[in-house]
């Protein structure tokens, strides 16, 4: 029987890219159905339908497949402006939570791949710090200005925010389908705004 990467028995070509992309795209889906532990090579490229021995072209281990989708999910997660701005803060709190919804099971899978994997779990973590860095630096203008509440570790309160914001999300938006994004914006909304005194 032909699968979509044969014709007649024999394997078809198809670009570098649209392979790598259909690699991606499976190991996705596989994660969304399950859990980085299940995940294998054979799984992902027999859900892909290609050839095992393509999967060594594109990446070098399961581990470094997961973090190429943790980097499309990296860009925008922190945008610039002035958090003592209301309708800023709100609009990167909206613009997470859509992330979340749109991607929280992969989110969920990469979190899990990060307690079994070290490759995995320092780029998982470099991307944590990179948000909480990108954060605290904003924070820190802000106070500085006298545009909001001063507080006692900036880089803490930061990292207790955006930690906060994940395990709240993955949560409540990588688990049930279901949940309410309107809802989830509302309740960090409060929390980042009480804390920073835009209340």
């Amino acid at each position: 029987m032909s699968t979509p990467a044969t014709m007649g028995g024999r394997a078809a070509r198809i670009p570098k890219a649209q392979a790598r992309d259909r690699i991606r795209d499976a190991a996705a889906r596989l994660l969304v159905a399950g859990s980085y532990r299940d995940l294998s090579v054979d799984a992902v490229m027999a859900e892909a339908g290609l050839a095992r021995t393509l999967f060594y072209r594109h990446f070098d281990s399961l581990g470094a497949l997961v973090l190429s989708l943790l980097e499309d999910l990296r860009s925008g997660l922190v945008d610039s402006g002035d958090p003592a701005e209301p309708e800023y803060l709100r609009r990167v709190l909206e613009h997470t939570v859509e992330v979340f919804r749109r991607h929280g099971p992969i989110l969920r899978a990469i979190d899990d791949a990060a307690r079994h994997d070290a490759e995995v779990e320092r780029a998982y973590r470099g991307f944590q710090d990179w948000s909480i860095d990108l954060t605290a630096a904003i924070f820190e203008e802000a106070i500085a200005a006298g545009r909001v509440r001063p507080v006692p570790d900036v880089r803490a309160t930061t990292r207790a925010l955006n930690l906060m914001n994940g395990v709240f999300l993955m949560d409540m938006l990588g688990r049930d389908p279901d949940a309410d994004p309107a809802a989830c914006v509302d309740v960090l909304w409060t929390i980042w705004a009480r804390t920073l005194g835009l209340d």
